[in-house]
């Protein structure tokens, strides 16, 4: 019989979601990643994730894969969320152990295998990590490596193989791609490129070749342990507190070479950036920080030298290595004669007890406002539906009516021509399509031209509608050329792009620079304002307010469109007199819309008639 093992990823927030089951789980699905594992272990997948976001996970091609070869459970964390960024290593910490918990005295029979839902791994890391196990390691640990999320993400997106839901990157290729793509914290913390450190250097790096760096991480991530013992609730955040707790005598295995296991963070450009100070530090400076914060444990993953490397590795190494490893001993020879304790850590243990007793009383509180507060939620729903509709059809008194209200009026229009057979392009799950209807496709595979047999098999479609990013518009031209063989004459094609961030951003330099598409009857529509930008941004920040108090947050958000009500129909008025195909650097939302023309007779519904559905 397989011994047993469970694989557990904590994820919460529908972005990072979205990136689990687009990204991180097709990294899981290579053949020498859960397959592999599966093959020497019963293995479990569990995705320890928030109650509303276990259909998206159920309807995700990824997620039904992994099912195919290993059992998989999604369990809910609701109650560990809190509204306070600051908490969020406690949040971590207490869903990884809401991962294994369920288990008891049966967690010291089980390897426990731990993925961040941004950490995207090597092809072969977990047969790696399997062969470990086997062979009798209890502990084992490997390195994370930061990078540039803004441009590697959608590399990887293309990479995916729609087909097999799988990102099949083997090391060397990843680590090209990391080290190409560095994230700037990396850079902040590379010893002999020394313009500028990390205020807080708790890694160490150092440049050998374009193809090699090496160095050290305080602490190396936990990817697997089978616990000495039973524990079932943690006394410090995860990477200071679990393996004393769990594995206190159990030998440590590091994996310091990339050739056996590679995993990258993909982090936003932004993170981490007010940590960065130009020119370098002190032995002296770093010394002092880490004797103040490092556990005996973290001390040792200090000392373990890690080796990066997209080829072989190059004959001069060994004398950076000793450059390097001269470093640390410094680094050493300063820091205080005793680490930090993992119970009573003198600089965060009390705040991480007192942000437990508060989550979970919370918690507690946040269940029984729930009881009470059921009939007047239930209130509150039926005068938000009937008032301001459900997204994506709302009525002109919700702050998302500019943006939504052209797409819904383009699949009414449509449907009511007899069109229903729609095919839906995005990046990740839509909340469009889910509600709207249609048959979707990966963005990433349709700029390959490699839709899939169920894709090609439904074609010709009535119309397409594109819901992209504004990055994704730099690929329109290829896009179009590759969706418009699908779509019958006559047919439409709806290009949707809603702004992200400020409304006053240069988004008009990306339209400058665009290919646009040389076929067909075409019209581009610019909606929304500042007006309608300001209020939808209120709106959201309700509604992403108190997520861990349903009741609460559902009260904010219908106070918040009650009391917008009035301002937000006048402002919805206003941006929907003005003529939308006159571009404006207030724009919130763009569609370009074209009318498929293979023949030289009018076919189907002009572009006239398309563009007042829309309005």
């Amino acid at each position: 019989m397989k011994k047993a093992a469970r694989l557990i990823i904590p994820v919460w927030g529908e972005r990072y979601a979205n990136k689990v089951v687009s990204i991180t789980l097709p990294a899981v699905l290579a053949p020498g990643n859960l397959p592999a594992l599966c093959r020497a272990f019963a293995v479990e997948l569990v995705i320890v994730t928030e109650t509303r976001l276990f259909d998206l996970f159920r309807a995700a091609p990824a997620f039904a894969a992994a099912a195919r070869i290993c059992a998989t459970r999604l369990v809910a964390l609701d109650d560990l969320l809190t509204d306070f960024a600051a908490d969020y290593g406690v949040a971590l910490t207490h869903a990884l152990f809401r991962g294994f918990a369920d288990l008891g005295a049966g967690m010291t029979e089980t390897y426990l295998l731990f993925l961040n839902a941004d950490f995207i791994v090597c092809d072969g890391a977990l047969g790696y990590v399997s062969r470990l196990m086997q062979a009798g390691e209890r502990v084992i640990h490997a390195p994370s490596f930061r990078v540039t999320a803004e441009d590697v993400l959608p590399q990887l997106e293309a990479l995916v193989d729609a087909a097999s839901c799988t990102l099949r990157l083997e090391p060397r290729r990843m680590v090209k791609l990391a080290l190409a793509n560095k994230h700037p914290t990396v850079k902040a913390r590379t010893v002999n490129q020394r313009l500028c450190h990390q205020s807080w250097m708790d890694q160490f790096y150092w440049y050998v070749d374009e193809d090699t760096l090496i160095g050290y991480q305080s602490p190396v991530a936990l990817v697997a342990i089978k616990p000495e013992r039973v524990v079932a609730d943690p006394v410090l955040v995860w990477d200071f507190g679990f393996i004393p707790e769990a594995a206190p005598q159990a030998p440590r295995y590091f994996i310091g070479d990339s050739d056996q296991f590679f995993m990258i963070e993909p982090q936003s450009r932004d993170t981490g950036r007010e940590m960065i100070r130009i020119g370098w530090t002190s032995y002296a400076q770093v010394a002092r920080d880490l004797s103040l914060w490092l556990t005996k444990e973290q001390r040792e993953s200090g000392k373990q030298l890690l080796k990066f490397h997209a080829a072989d590795l190059p004959g001069d190494i060994d004398t950076v290595i000793e450059e390097a490893r001269a470093y640390m001993a410094e680094i050493d020879r300063r820091l205080s004669a005793t680490p930090a304790p993992h119970v009573d850590h003198p600089l965060i243990g009390r705040w991480f007890r007192e942000t437990t007793a508060r989550r979970r009383a919370a918690a507690t509180a946040g269940s029984r406002c729930e009881a009470a507060a059921k009939p007047l939620l239930d209130a509150l729903q039926t005068i938000y539906r009937s008032t301001f509709g459900s997204p994506p059809r709302v009525s002109r008194f919700h702050p998302l009516w500019a943006d939504m209200s052209p797409i819904a009026r383009a699949v009414t229009a449509w449907g009511a021509a007899g069109e229903q057979n729609i095919l839906w392009i995005s990046s990740t799950p839509s909340l469009l399509h889910s509600r709207l209807g249609g048959k979707r496709a990966d963005l990433a595979k349709v700029l390959s031209a490699d839709f899939g047999e169920a894709i090609e098999r439904a074609a010709p479609y009535d119309s397409c509608i594109c819901d992209l990013a504004l990055g994704g518009l730099l690929n329109i031209d290829r896009l179009y050329a590759n969706v418009r063989p699908l779509v019958k004459d006559g047919g439409h094609i709806l290009i949707c792009v809603a702004k992200r961030g400020k409304v006053f951003e240069g988004a008009h330099l990306v339209l400058q620079d665009l290919a646009f598409p040389s076929v067909d009857v075409s019209q581009i529509h610019f909606w929304g304002d500042a007006a309608t930008w300001f209020l939808a941004m209120l709106y959201l920040q309700a509604s992403r307010s108190l997520q861990s108090l349903p009741v609460l947050r559902a009260l904010i958000v219908s106070v918040t469109l009650l009391l917008l009500a009035p301002i937000v129909r006048l402002a919805n008025a206003r941006a929907a007199r003005r003529n939308s195909t006159i571009f404006r650097s207030t724009w919130t939302s763009l569609t370009m819309q074209f009318t498929v023309r293979r023949a030289q007779s009018l076919i189907g519904k002009s572009l006239a008639e398309l563009s007042a559905a829309l309005r």
